[in-house]
């Protein structure tokens, strides 16, 4: 597979050993399986010496992902490494125990017994032609009893002689060499990384040294939870108890090159409680006072820090994030214990050495795929591609700022090229993941690029993307700390935090303020709150803080006073939230000075001429705000989008063709629900439930029945409390609503806009218009016409 034609991503995420796509694990997160806690990070890195970088850029960002493929391949060299060092381990064993020898008397014998058909000369040329040891092996006298293994058979291989007599006496009259028993032998590693954790477990039980890892936040050196305040860890960390070398954490350390972070903020021994000052000291302590087997000898790479006060141990300097105190530490009091053999540059792990040879010292430098520039580095490289070759359109050479763009490029421009043919030498591909790196290669698009292949300056710039936590935490500072009230609005007002539907505003006021008084990040509706779209209604008539009670006027004003007095962490540049001002029969516009006596008739004047993203209809010239509202009003108002399945007719709307039915074909779709009696409409099943049944909205002065309730308080309104709020801004006149209020305009205005098409004579309204005609029908003037 070639890495380097892998079309890459931006969503989902991106293996980062096999570079294939989808939603994989993290390499610095423990997993369980079988029982066992798996860091892959940690045993690419045991098993290979391999790490794996982080780049901010990319498809993943700052994870680094793996698929479920390469994670069984990596468990797999992992046991096997494991077994072929168990095996060593019994192997040497054996040979220790004289397990071979007997084995190879034995066969001598059975050989002198059965009288082999070859001679011994013949036995003794066919030995010379294999190198044996000069020298003998050396072994530890004293044999650990805890490890046995049966000798195995040994049989001979076909065609192949065995040893003779004279060469086997002649290994056993060289001595062996003994060793003491704690010495470690060669090329024993696991000798060593065992009393490494050994050591490190005689320090984390007796001192109050803190181990701990660092993935952007400071994580558990057992369990890898990740805790964002240095307490809240050191709190964790007592949890775990003693730790012993059969912990997951402690079998992962192995070899020398993996960096174990302590935090030396209070260094006292657990035994008798006597501070000190130093690692060093307190190790020393422990051998010569409690006499514990620690090993001074066996080298460990560790890091120590003070997470209390994030001060420098050598130089006192203070730091406000661990960041910047692990940077300094690297670079004004690093132990440089790894050299770079290219340029002498020197590093504190092996690791940031690897990371190092893989940016600036590959061999044959960092090639251009696209040009033939070759760059020293792989800064380098990546600014050039960057700049000169990012995200371009194989078929025209256009730069983009994002994949997904280039995507929609591709599928509006070029869609010719779907047929997985090559549009310059028609090779036809298997899929258009083919096609494209045929393209590449093909050598008539060769022919055909030009040399300098400079971004275009019509580059489409990507919509920057918001954080989803800020959009949230934005949502609960207000709820939480100002008077605003939430809600939802799906023909009746519905709560925000449990949806239950209201009629009248002030209720759900009242219930909000009872039932959700505070909310925070594991509130359901605020988890609901998802993407860039999220908007929250709140309402503004009455503006407060909560914290100090201080009034304030404008929504803007509350956020600037919740951010300098009351230090709230709101972001102003993610926009959240619609306002809107409901009162008793009267909701205002805050962008405008309309009021309207409904929120419906609110809602659709705000999205219609106070949107920003407005989605305008092809057919009605109707806007949205919403992309999914334009789709559902098209899917309901279209032409031919409801067809009759009697006769075929076709309707705009399901509303319009309900109506068809019940007057055509007549059609009873509405259900009494106290009788089996069935109505065309939703009109006559009310006016059948009040005349019957007795059931509808009753009005408590006059005891009248309406079928709706915004029919009653009108009436309540207009005839028992005279109300008329609506004035004239011309005479002063009032009147009960925008309605009467426009008929009466008329007169001011003095605009004649209807007129009688049989004597052209004008009138101001239509009612007076259809009264004349009313006259000239009389008298036949009409018809004469």
């Amino acid at each position: 597979m070639e890495f380097d034609d892998v079309i890459v991503k931006e969503n989902p995420g991106l293996c980062r050993c096999c570079l294939s796509e989808g939603c994989y694990k993290e390499l610095a997160t423990e997993y369980l399986w079988m029982g066992e806690n798996e860091v892959y990070a940690d045993m690419l890195l045991e098993c290979f010496d391999i790490s794996i970088s982080q780049n901010n850029e990319g498809p993943n960002g700052t994870n680094r992902l793996i698929c479920e493929v390469c994670i069984t391949r990596l468990r797999d060299a992992c046991n096997f490494k494991k077994q072929v060092l168990e095996c060593e381990k019994k192997f040497v064993d054996m040979v220790g125990r004289g397990d071979f020898k007997q084995r190879v008397t034995v066969d001598i014998l059975f050989e002198d017994n059965l009288k082999l058909e070859q001679n011994t000369e013949e036995q003794l040329q066919d030995t010379g032609n294999f190198d044996f040891l000069e020298e003998p092996m050396a072994f530890d006298d004293e044999i650990n009893d805890d490890v046995t293994a049966e000798p195995l058979p040994v049989k001979g291989k076909r065609g192949r002689p065995k040893k003779s007599i004279k060469s086997v006496k002649k290994k056993e009259e060289k001595p062996k060499a003994s060793k003491a028993k704690d010495e470690n032998p060669e090329g024993l590693e696991p000798y060593t990384s065992e009393k490494r954790r050994k050591n490190l477990q005689i320090l984390f039980n007796n001192t109050t040294i803190i181990p701990f890892k660092w993935r952007g936040k400071y994580l558990c050196f057992y369990c890898a939870n990740d805790y964002t305040d240095y307490l809240d860890l050191k709190e964790h960390m007592k949890s775990h108890g003693q730790c012993t070398t059969r912990d997951y954490s402690l079998r992962a350390i192995k070899g020398n090159s993996i960096e174990i972070k302590l935090d030396i903020s209070a260094i006292e021994c657990l035994i008798c409680s006597e501070p000190f000052t130093s690692r060093s000291e307190i190790v020393d302590h422990l051998i010569g006072k409690h006499d514990l087997d620690y090993d001074k000898t066996i080298e460990t790479p560790i890091s120590e820090f003070r997470l209390v006060d994030m001060k420098c141990q050598y130089c006192e300097k203070d730091f406000s994030y661990f960041v910047y105190l692990r940077r300094h530490l690297k670079l004004a009091h690093s132990h440089n214990s790894f050299v770079c053999d290219d340029c002498g540059a020197t590093f504190n792990t092996k690791r940031d050495l690897a990371f190092h040879l893989h940016n600036f010292h590959k061999y044959g430098g960092y090639p251009c795929d696209v040009c033939a520039d070759v760059f020293d580095s792989k800064s380098a490289w990546k600014s050039h591609k960057n700049k000169n070759h990012f995200r371009k359109c194989i078929y025209c050479n256009i730069s983009f700022a994002s994949f997904s763009l280039l995507q929609k490029h591709i599928q509006n421009e070029h869609s010719q090229f779907k047929s997985n043919k090559c549009p310059y030498c028609a090779k036809k591909c298997h899929s258009k993941q083919g096609v494209g790196l045929h393209i590449k290669n093909c050598k008539m698009n060769m022919l055909q690029k030009t040399p300098a292949m400079l971004p275009s300056e019509n580059a489409i710039e990507p919509k920057k993307k918001q954080n989803l936590t800020q959009i949230r935490r934005n949502i609960i500072n207000v709820l939480n700390m100002t008077s605003v009230v939430p809600f939802k609005f799906f023909g009746k007002f519905s709560c925000f935090y449990c949806s239950i539907r209201f009629t009248e505003f002030e209720d759900l006021k009242q219930h909000t303020a009872s039932e959700h008084p505070f909310c925070d990040l594991d509130t359901p509706s605020i988890k609901k709150c998802k993407g860039e779209r999220t908007t929250v209604k709140i309402d503004i008539s009455s503006l407060a803080c909560r914290i100090c009670s201080e009034p304030v006027e404008e929504f803007d004003q509350l956020i600037d006073h919740i951010i300098a007095k009351h230090s709230a962490s709101y972001d102003k540049s993610v926009h959240s939230f619609e306002p809107f001002r409901i009162y008793i029969d009267k909701c205002s516009c805050t962008h405008c000075s309309s009021v309207f006596r409904y929120f419906t008739t609110l809602l659709r004047h705000c999205n219609s001429e106070h949107s920003d993203t407005c989605h305008v209809c092809d057919s009605c010239g109707r806007s949205f705000k919403k992309v999914s509202n334009l789709t559902a009003h098209i899917a309901h108002t279209h032409k031919g989008a409801c067809e009759c399945a009697i006769c075929g007719i076709q309707y705009r709307n399901q509303w319009c063709l309900n109506r068809h039915n019940a007057k055509c074909h007549n059609a009873k779709d509405f259900k009494c629900p106290n009788c089996p009696e069935q109505f065309q409409s939703p009109y006559q099943r009310q006016k059948h439930l009040i005349k019957v049944h007795d059931i509808g909205h009753k009005c408590s002065y006059c005891g009248r029945m309406f079928t709706r309730n915004s029919f009653m308080r009108d009436h309540i309104r207009r005839t028992h409390l005279k109300e008329k709020n609506m004035e004239c801004s011309i005479c002063g006149e009032k009147f009960f609503d925008n309605h009467l209020l426009k008929l009466h305009m008329v007169k001011h205005e003095g605009v004649r806009k209807f007129s009688c098409a049989v004597c052209c004579k004008s009138f101001m309204r239509r009612s007076n218009l259809a009264s004349h005609m009313g006259m000239h029908k009389k008298y036949g003037h009409v018809n004469a016409e």
